[in-house]
């Protein structure tokens, strides 16, 4: 096995491919993750199909670091220019609190996305309030060069705005708008939660869970937001990627959640049939040598063991973690987290691999050397 050599030309999150830049300002939400980041520095504009040509298909957000896309909406514009000009064809994504209506109304030859971040009520944890959220959803319509939008509503706060009051208010302007939900609750990891302790905010977890790195909301708050969403006919979903994928009308799920539909909620949803389709006629052998750049083979695997499991590294594992089914890329190279998450946007296929924590990708990936020499 080789050495595993990871590039820090890109950031890589869960969903996304992460190009942009830092500022040292934003919208101060006291619940925000990046709290314990605005420090930090970080300038990622090397576009994903200088990397590699197979990553103009992958999804990118563009200005997700701290600092709101619409507080640096020259740079923002930029970007997406940009990627027009690389012929990015994955979806593009920007998460925004700000004040859309100052966001010029241009054409893009992008499949390009707006998702509005929402609280669900005035507090003075959240740095944005709802009227100006409201005014995002309005400024839709007047648009000529009509992008794809969604509701981001996160985090779901205990006791704070995970009332049957909020969430009827949130869905109506939903339905009102014809947008789909993400939903997620707060994500409460220990750099986080010393500095809401030292601040003194209410936010505490769920009773019977703890602060960690999974965004966790008590599973009756979860039925009745549902059960809700339904009464309104609004399409809500747990996972980022599922959000997108229907909003954009993939084929599949990018992330591949489908390996572990009961975690995830896969039953009921709106891209129930599409995700299971296509898991289901997933070829056995497919040649995939020109998409991924270690050497693999396609295996069928009953009650799979998710290696963050088998590891102890999951602090929520669930029973899905050891019954992932079905055909499987085994992957022998010691690899990174981000390698895993970009073999599933660009496969479909879920990887059964020996991976570390890390928000880098291998060098393997680079197709032109000269940028890892020139970082």
């Amino acid at each position: 096995m080789e050495k595993l050599k990871v590039t820090n030309l890109a950031l890589f999150a869960k969903s996304f491919y992460l190009l942009g830049d830092t500022l040292n300002y934003c919208y101060d939400c006291k619940y925000c993750r990046l709290n314990g980041e605005k420090e930090e520095e970080k300038h990622f504009n090397i576009l994903p199909g200088d990397i590699n040509p197979n990553f103009i298909n992958i999804p990118v957000a563009v200005n997700l670091f701290y600092g709101d896309p619409l507080l640096q909406t020259d740079n923002t514009i930029k970007l997406l220019k940009e990627l027009e000009k690389s012929g990015h064809k994955g979806p593009v994504i920007i998460i925004t609190k700000g004040d859309f209506r100052k966001f010029p109304d241009i054409p893009f030859n992008l499949d390009l996305h707006v998702a509005f971040s929402c609280f669900g009520t005035d507090s003075h944890l959240d740095g944005s309030i709802m009227e100006r959220f409201e005014n995002n959803l309005k400024a839709t319509r007047k648009r000529k060069n009509n992008y794809k939008y969604s509701i981001e509503y996160r985090p779901i706060c205990y006791g704070i705005n995970d009332s049957e009051e909020v969430f009827d208010r949130v869905l109506s302007l939903a339905k009102e708008y014809g947008l789909a939900i993400g939903y997620s609750g707060l994500q409460g990891k220990p750099k986080s939660v010393k500095i809401w302790e030292s601040e003194g905010l209410e936010l505490q977890p769920y009773p019977g869970y703890t602060f960690g790195h999974k965004k966790i909301i008590a599973d009756e708050v979860v039925k009745l937001f549902e059960k809700k969403a339904e009464e309104y006919d609004v399409p809500v979903f747990k996972k980022t990627s599922c959000l997108f994928t229907y909003v954009h009308d993939l084929e599949r799920d990018y992330n591949a959640h489908y390996y572990r539909p009961n975690e995830v909620g896969c039953f009921g949803c709106k891209m129930e049939d599409k995700c299971f389709t296509y898991k289901n006629n997933q070829e056995q052998n497919p040649d995939l040598s020109d998409i991924i750049p270690f050497d693999y083979e396609i295996e069928e695997k009953e009650n799979h063991v998710c290696i963050l499991k088998k590891n102890g590294i999951c602090e929520f594992p669930t029973p899905d973690c050891s019954r992932i089914s079905g055909k499987i890329i085994k992957i022998k190279d010691k690899l990174t987290t981000s390698d895993v998450r970009v073999i599933k946007w660009l496969t479909g296929y879920t990887v059964d691999a020996d991976f570390v924590e890390n928000p880098y990708i291998s060098e393997k990936w680079v197709k032109n050397p000269q940028l890892i020499k020139k970082k």
